[in-house]
């Protein structure tokens, strides 16, 4: 037992940092008195999700957003129109249906997938032993339920930083593992006495090779887009995958905001567009999917081509106060047009049956200010 400890004493006087010795010593001491025994990872449990209302933003640490539409239970409540839920970066949305509606949302932390019947509502996918790896980790050890980050090397009962080599010691009549550093900070080791540049990555040990990004990312730039998640954008670096990228056909690129499209404008006071326009980030309100147009300011996109309603204004397009109807049926009204209960007045979409300026036909004013099914209430 003294040349057990006068071993480890000896490999205890190479530099290494306090922590690192206090787990050297704890995992020779419990390997020698309690053969077999499991160390979990101090992967430590984090939340990963928080619920909000549909009309709150998610907040900067849980920037994705799981929306579970149930507009169709409430019609009359507004404020039940979704579940929503925020989750970390690259989660998955998992909406929970009982009897065709939604009872609830979740969003799944990368790693996880939805629960089916039966499951819990987030299931591991990457599993180490008896834990759950997190997002860009791997299982090192699943005897150990070592779980180390992208980068790392499993290293016995810890995880080597990049910048650090996994060397086997001898300590009395065991060997353990520990970790040395071989290259200064930020820079990888690689293998066969190499260093990465700064902030590269290793990407193959035995070979040496580094690079910028890893496999499963896109090098934009001199940044590094995750596939699953992003994409690149020029100059404006990685777009969230749910979101356009806007290249107006020069240098510049745009990564457009949530709920706006990429398409060419058509200009105030034209039908059409100019030939030479550049790209837009384009409102979903003002949208037009086919052809691809954005309509002017203070114009809504029709669904489908209509009639032109004045000087300068274009089939696509309609000025919001003549718009008549909802969804497929919208159209842009004209004088004298009936859609339904709606007609369209002074280039304006009223409902005659109960509308005092406009009951029961255009310009019938009701003097009592009552109009019911289409008829003026006297008082």
């Amino acid at each position: 037992m003294s040349g057990l400890f006068d071993d480890l004493a000896r490999t205890l006087a190479t530099p290494m940092p306090r922590g690192r010795v206090v787990r050297l010593i704890g995992g020779v001491i419990v390997g020698l008195s309690v053969p077999g025994t499991r160390v979990t990872s101090a992967l430590g449990a984090s939340r990963t999700s928080v619920r909000v209302s549909c009309d709150e933003r998610c907040p900067s640490n849980f920037p994705f957003a799981c929306i579970c539409d149930r507009s169709a239970e409430f019609p009359n409540n507004p404020a039940k129109p979704c579940f929503k839920q925020c989750g970390v970066a690259g989660s998955t949305c998992c909406c929970y249906p009982l009897n065709g509606r939604p009872t609830g949302a979740n969003a799944c932390p990368p790693g996880t997938r939805c629960g089916k019947p039966g499951e819990s509502s987030c299931v591991c996918v990457n599993t180490c032993g008896s834990n759950c790896c997190g997002h860009n980790q791997f299982c090192a050890n699943p005897r150990q339920r070592l779980c180390c980050n992208r980068g790392e090397r499993g290293c016995g009962l810890e995880c080597c930083q990049p910048n650090e080599e996994c060397r086997r010691v001898r300590v009395g009549t065991r060997s353990s593992q520990i970790c040395t550093k071989r290259c200064p900070p930020k820079q990888a080791w690689c293998g066969n006495d190499k260093c990465c540049p700064p902030k590269w990555h290793c990407v193959n040990e035995n070979t040496g090779r580094c690079k910028r990004c890893w496999p499963n990312e896109e090098e934009c730039k001199q940044k590094c887009c995750d596939r699953s998640t992003s994409r690149c954008c020029g100059k404006a670096g990685c777009c969230p995958k749910n979101r356009s990228c806007c290249n107006n056909g020069g240098d510049e690129q745009v990564c457009c905001p949530a709920g706006q499209k990429c398409a060419i404008p058509i200009l105030a006071g034209d039908i059409g567009i100019k030939p030479g326009s550049k790209s837009i980030c384009c409102p979903a309100e003002r949208y037009h999917a086919n052809p691809k147009l954005c309509c002017p300011p203070g114009q809504v996109a029709l669904n489908q081509p209509g009639q032109q309603v004045g000087p300068g204004l274009s089939p696509f397009c309609c000025p919001r106060g003549q718009i008549c109807g909802t969804g497929a049926s919208r159209t842009c009204c004209q004088r004298g047009d009936v859609l339904g209960t709606q007609t369209c007045c002074n280039g304006k979409c009223v409902d005659t049956q109960f509308d005092p300026d406009n009951c029961g036909r255009c310009g019938n004013v009701c003097a009592s200010r009552t109009c019911s099914r289409g008829v003026c209430a006297f008082t």
